[in-house]
């Protein structure tokens, strides 16, 4: 029991070390090893059991930081906010509970049919989590590889789904290694197959990767270039919605737009929420912003709370919104936030539920109508506002509706110094794989950065930094993705062959 234990927890803690702040990505192709050497002994019970502990270790590692955001930012008690947190790993780690008893079924199976099964049902679980209720795709495994382009370009036909497919796959096959070593009865020479086969897929990937990288690379000098600037002003959160910070605020922001004015950067990112009042397009037009606008000939695009009000109804509805405004200081277009932070930006389920939201804000925002990219001159805006980086639905819809450039704006604060704005960064990586396009990110404590249409990052900010970052990016051009036309074929197919297998099984058992 003691080992099943540690083994169990060993394989979270070491998934914990592949993911940011640690990044030691190499760690995930060998991390659930452990666990998966305690599920080849255990009955479908055992191994929900083992799987659960170890998902439980490793989301604890990995969400701890929702309890600073809530307790520094949301004014919830320290003892509620872990409790909260607390719910959600145990959530999480129900994933890692049915998985564990998914893997027990494959016992007896030859040992290629086990090296597909394994890591469909672990694709169609984190495709699961990634749409249920309101979804929540985080710390994803296939997002450990972030740091390796050449392994990551394969997500341009199976998004992140097929990243963690090979990651997990790869661990299956060294798990069917040892166990031919270590337990009694094995049949040793057929545990050899597996590693090859899951050798060749991780090669054929990289190789994939590095031809990929190639082409991308010899297409770019053909795309038309914007110079961009990300302003990021690393406002406290805990001023940034007092009115006496205000004209402070945009104190911060017009000095790093002249600064990045200064170096001939036609379009300025401000972060979610940077205009820290209601916008309203006549007032900025005629104020300092527009003023701003008019006086560095740029295009600013910025996040702020926005509203609509209904006056046959006598209703206000609230946004989280992007605005562009323009170098005559006019507002020529607008995004509305429109995947939601639950119980963040909202409240589900509204008079049932006895708590109110868990995070001080302005008011419960109301959702926007989807990906709908912003055009000005040559360029498309697609807008991804903070939580809506880590769907990848949403950044392929906006490709897929004309967009030429990603560019994420968000306001991190909430998180602190913990490990989650690293993390969300992370993710960010992929959008841009996913559809081969520069993505933009301008954050408001950091992380801000430049990513290329590969993968590679070419400039990045640390953490509370007040700095502009300027550089020229390419406006997407060409045919798009098999990822951004076709979406989660492939991680519909794992869950296709999840669910037929489960099928097939209980028909064989009744």
């Amino acid at each position: 029991m003691t080992k099943i234990l540690a083994f169990s927890i060993l394989s979270g803690i070491a998934l914990v070390f592949a993911f940011p702040p640690f990044s030691l990505g190499f760690l995930a192709w060998a991390a659930l090893v452990p666990l998966f050497l305690v599920l080849e002994t255990q009955t479908w019970k055992g191994g929900f059991s083992a799987g659960f502990l170890a998902g439980f270790a490793f989301n604890l590692g990995a969400v701890y930081w929702v309890v600073h955001s809530m307790f520094n930012y949301g004014g919830v008690p320290v003892a509620a906010a872990v409790a909260v947190m607390l719910v959600l790993v145990l959530y999480m780690a129900l994933y890692w509970g049915v998985f564990g008893a998914l893997y027990t079924f494959t016992r007896g199976l030859p040992g290629i049919a086990r090296l597909l099964l394994i890591p469909a049902f672990w694709v169609a679980l984190e495709y699961a989590r990634a749409h249920i209720l309101t979804g929540f795709p985080w710390v994803l495994i296939g997002y450990t590889q972030a740091p390796y382009p050449a392994l990551i370009q394969v997500a341009d036909t199976t998004g992140v789904w097929g990243v963690s497919f090979v990651v997990v796959a790869f661990n299956a096959s060294l798990t069917f290694l040892a166990a031919g070593l270590l337990f009694k009865g094995s049949d040793r020479k057929a545990s050899f197959l597996p590693v090859i086969v899951a050798a060749v897929l991780v090669v054929s990937m990289a190789a994939y990767g590095a031809v990929r990288m190639k082409m991308v690379d010899g297409e770019l000098p053909q795309w038309r270039t914007l110079r961009v600037a990300l302003a990021q002003g690393s406002i406290d959160q805990g001023v940034k919605w007092d009115g006496r910070y205000q004209q402070d605020t945009i104190n911060i922001y017009r000095k790093l737009t002249e600064d990045a004015s200064n170096r001939q950067a036609r379009l300025v990112i401000w972060p979610e929420t940077a205009i820290p009042y209601y916008y309203d397009p006549e007032e900025v037009k005629d104020g300092q912003i527009g003023a701003l606008a008019r006086s560095t000939a740029t295009y600013i695009l910025t996040g702020s709370p926005a509203y609509n009000y209904n006056p046959e109804l006598n209703k206000v509805t609230y946004f989280n919104s992007a605005f562009l405004i323009d170098p005559k200081g006019e507002t020529i277009g607008r995004y509305d936030k429109y995947h939601l932070v639950p119980f963040g930006e909202y409240l589900p389920l509204r008079g049932i539920l006895p708590f109110e939201k868990l995070t001080a804000g302005i008011g419960d925002f109301t959702e926007g109508q989807g990906p709908v990219p912003i055009t000005f001159g040559e360029a498309s805006i697609g807008t991804l506002v903070c939580f809506e980086s880590i769907f990848p639905e949403i950044a392929r819809g906006h490709v897929k509706n004309g967009a030429t450039l990603l560019a994420t704006i968000t306001n991190d604060a909430w998180f602190g110094r913990t490990s989650a704005p690293s993390q969300h960064f992370q993710m960010a990586i992929f959008r841009a794989v996913e559809n081969k396009s520069f993505l933009v990110r301008s954050a408001n404590t950091g992380v801000s950065g430049i990513i290329d249409p590969v993968g590679r990052v070419r400039n990045a900010t640390g953490l509370y930094g007040r700095t502009a970052i300027v550089d020229d990016v390419g406006l997407r051009q060409g045919p798009l993705t098999f990822y951004t036309v076709y979406g989660d074929v492939f991680a519909w197919g794992c869950s296709i062959i999840s669910a037929a297998f489960l099928a097939l099984r209980k028909k064989r058992v009744s």
